[in-house]
């Protein structure tokens, strides 16, 4: 009566983790024996597995943060897009969109437009909408790309 094998596959795509929908390439990885201490600004697409002691600005809305399961941040996150499936310590502000994979653990406040949180997350802190008039320091390149 049922085909298991459909079923099957049906089941396999829904468990498919929101970590998985990210960027094609990578401009920046910092490893997972890596130690960052300081201040950082990215452009394009960031992925770490490493830890960062201090605050993370993208330079534009369209760039993306990735934190892994074994990623740690300590300091205030300012960017377009993240998929944080790690430790996240301090406030966290997105213009685009935020995923909270079932691993991430967030201590701190979470300013949003859009956010999807998986089961199994967990933050400490508050949610805050910020609707279409979100306000980051991340600039909006203009048409010749300035």
């Amino acid at each position: 009566m049922f085909n298991s094998k459909t079923n099957n596959k049906n089941n396999q795509e829904s468990k498919r983790t929101m970590a998985t929908q990210h960027p094609q390439s990578i401009e920046t990885l910092i490893g997972h024996s890596t130690r960052i201490k300081g201040d950082m600004k990215y452009s394009g697409s960031m992925h770490v597995d490493g830890h960062i002691e201090g605050s993370l600005v993208a330079e534009t809305e369209t760039d993306t943060l990735m934190v892994s399961e074994t990623g740690r941040i300590h300091g205030t996150i300012k960017a377009g897009n993240m998929v944080i499936n790690g430790t996240i310590e301090g406030d966290i502000t997105a213009s685009g969109k935020i995923e909270v994979a079932s691993q991430a653990r967030i201590t701190g406040n979470i300013y949003y437009t859009n956010i999807e949180m998986e089961a199994g997350s967990q933050v400490n802190g508050q949610l805050i909408y910020q609707g279409k008039d979100v306000i980051t320091p991340i600039k909006k390149e203009n048409k010749d790309g300035k």
